[in-house]
C-alpha cells in the first residue's frame, strides 16, 4: 500500500507489489503444474522447478521440467491429465483475480 506523497516512495512502492504479485502468480505456476502432473513412477513431478524471484527488467525466472517426456505428456497422453499440464493450470490461473 502506497503511503506517501513522495513520487519516489510511490514508484517504489508500486514496483514491489507489482514483483510480489508476479512472484506470486509465478509460485502457483509451479505449484499447480507439479499439482497437475500426473504420477506413474513420480519422476516427471519430482523435475519440475523454479528458479530466481521476478524483478522488473529481469528475465531471471524460470519454470521447467526436465523429463524428456514433458512435453509428450503435456499434449494430454496421460489418463490421469488428459488435458495436458500447462493448459489447465492457464486456464485455472486466469479466471483467479489476484490484488496487488
Amino acid at each position: 500500500m502506497v503511503r506517501s506523497s513522495n513520487p519516489k516512495t510511490i514508484s517504489r512502492d508500486l514496483n514491489r507489489s507489482l514483483e510480489r504479485a508476479i512472484d506470486s502468480l509465478i509460485s502457483d505456476i509451479n505449484t499447480d503444474a507439479r499439482d497437475i502432473t500426473p504420477v506413474k513412477s513420480g519422476f516427471a513431478r519430482s523435475q519440475g522447478r523454479r528458479t530466481g524471484s521476478y524483478r522488473i527488467g529481469d528475465t531471471g525466472v524460470i519454470v521447467e521440467n526436465r523429463a524428456p517426456y514433458i512435453g509428450i505428456l503435456d499434449r494430454g497422453s496421460s489418463r490421469q491429465a488428459p488435458n495436458g499440464i500447462m493448459t489447465p493450470v492457464l486456464n485455472k490461473l486466469s479466471k483467479r483475480r489476484t490484488r496487488l
